[in-house]
């Protein structure tokens, strides 16, 4: 292959299309139209004499011979994004930057509604792009620059990460108000002769809670499961069911739903909020500056 003839953008459409598995996810991820991602894929299949990716299922999945260029792609792309998007200085006032952070849908509900306030005030032009918390690879994605930040329930990723915790969360019990049997505590007995609705969520974070219920075995009690915490509220409020949901994010959930929190009468123990970050990017002034509006915002 020619590289001086070979047009380097049909590598981001590549890349793009590898993480989203879907062409037209991955045309949306770049502001592309459907036909123009398809017709750059074509291109680089031409231009490699490779598949690249075959339909399986719902999910374009790459050929060996793309699996094998993936990552090398993936890292001169994040070298390159790094060189071009980093300045010396960074003015929030007048950034046009954007930020890309792993969140899970509570930390959403959570986290963005103060974050953006303050954004309109002090950086207008400044974008955020929330991406659900995988349950791997989130290493891989800090690390190439894909994602700025990492916030949540989050393990120690160990050498090369830099952590923060902002705040300590605990777990509490959601109810509907006017419950048939539960009042304003909820008694193990009570707990134990419950059904129990959970969230069951990818990524990092709040396994813990079927675990424990199982530990105590409740298993036969759990009669729905969920992927979205979210939601739940509002499948408490309309039955007898109970849920488990951190403090945090059950304390705004309560106030647009008819549910009360109450303290558990199992021990489950409290977990860390942190930011996370990959040590690259550490004296970046922008992902300093994102850091710092969190830190300021969240921390206890």
């Amino acid at each position: 292959m020619n590289i001086s003839e070979f047009d380097l953008n049909l590598l981001v459409v590549f890349d793009a299309v590898l993480a989203e598995g879907s062409i037209s996810r991955a045309a949306d991820r770049l502001k592309l139209s459907q036909p123009a991602a398809s017709n750059a894929l074509a291109r680089m299949r031409k231009a490699t004499g490779d598949r690249l990716f075959v339909r399986l299922a719902n999910a374009m999945v790459p050929t060996p011979y793309a699996q094998t260029i993936a990552d090398p792609i993936r890292q001169a792309l994040a070298s390159i994004r790094v060189s071009l998007g980093t300045s010396q200085e960074f003015d929030p006032a007048t950034s046009q930057r954007s930020f890309a952070i792993y969140l899970t849908d509570l930390g959403e509900a959570y986290f963005l509604p103060r974050l953006l306030a303050r954004l309109h005030r002090a950086a207008p032009g400044v974008r955020i792009s929330t991406l659900p918390m995988p349950s791997e690879s989130a290493e891989d994605a800090l690390r190439n620059g894909e994602v700025d930040l990492a916030i949540g329930n989050l393990p120690d990723l160990g050498a090369g990460f830099f952590m923060q915790r902002l705040f300590r969360d605990r777990y509490v019990c959601v109810v509907r108000k006017g419950h048939p049997v539960i009042g304003e505590r909820i008694t193990a007995r009570q707990f134990a002769a419950a059904s129990h609705a959970i969230v069951t969520p990818g990524g990092w974070g709040h396994g813990i809670i079927e675990r424990t219920l199982v530990e105590h075995g409740l298993e036969q009690r759990i009669t729905l499961r969920m992927q979205n915490f979210l939601v739940l509220a509002s499948i408490v409020a309309t039955t007898d069911m109970v849920a488990i949901v951190p403090h945090s994010v059950g304390s705004q959930l309560s106030q647009h739903n008819d549910v009360k929190l109450l303290p558990l009468p199992i021990a489950i123990p409290a977990f860390d909020i942190k930011q996370c970050w990959q040590e690259r990017f550490h004296d970046d002034k922008g992902n300093r500056w994102l850091r710092q509006q969190f830190a300021e915002l969240f921390s206890a």
